[in-house]
């Protein structure tokens, strides 16, 4: 294999990653998917809380992951005080494992950008979007793999998910003393993974197309 493949396999493998990342980023931290969620499981009724209670407690918690408040200090009628120290740690860890997220998908997207202006100058595009297809091959088996674990035993899916980017565990939670894994039911994570996982999935599979397309312009 020619290095001008190596590179353009590994530029596919940038490409993904950062579909991957953007929309995981922007579907983890919607609030309007968040609050609809709530509406439509009944949370709040069932937790004996204001209707409003778990779309503002979850708002403290995006609002500090995202940057756009530094604490989740707050307090809500019906709770008092939304959140312990011991929350508050492990979203510090969250915002962490966000913001390292986020860096390398843009990071990724610099990558994506740049072979896409090396291949404009040398008016050569057969390499990037085989590039893409191959690396897409490789993403597709490794996103099946996890949805497929998520689909079939998110339980195990997610534990090992808090074990590989967590070296702690505050992620453990009691309901009992803690609000935020009330508002936040493990089906609730459960329909946020397989969203992302479509999402990701659709947006992937129009770059193969887009890229099968141009392969067969090329060999015109």
């Amino acid at each position: 294999m020619s290095l001008k493949r190596i590179a353009a396999w590994f530029w596919g493998m940038a490409v993904i990653l950062a579909i991957l990342l953007t929309v995981t980023g922007w579907q983890a931290t919607d609030a309007g998917w968040y609050d609809g969620w709530y509406r439509g499981s009944n949370l709040a009724a069932r937790l004996d809380v204001p209707e409003k209670t778990p779309e503002q407690a979850m708002k403290l918690m995006l609002d500090y992951v995202t940057g756009a408040s530094d604490t989740m200090d707050g307090s809500l009628p019906g709770i008092g005080e939304v959140y312990n120290a011991r929350e508050k740690a492990h979203m510090k860890d969250v915002r962490r494992l966000y913001q390292s997220a986020m860096a390398v998908r843009n990071a990724a997207w610099l990558v994506t950008l740049a072979g896409v202006l090396l291949a404009a100058w040398k008016q050569d595009w057969k390499a990037l979007a085989l590039g893409y297809l191959q690396a897409g091959l490789c993403w597709l088996i490794m996103i099946a793999f996890l949805g497929l674990w998520a689909a079939t035993g998110f339980t195990d899916f997610w534990t090992h998910f808090h074990e590989l980017f967590f070296d702690n565990d505050l992620w453990l939670l009691n309901p009992a003393t803690d609000f935020m894994i009330r508002i936040c039911p493990e089906q609730l994570f459960f329909d946020l993974v397989i969203r992302i996982v479509l999402e990701i999935t659709a947006v992937a599979a129009a770059g193969g197309i887009v890229s099968w397309c141009v392969l067969r312009r090329c060999r015109r």
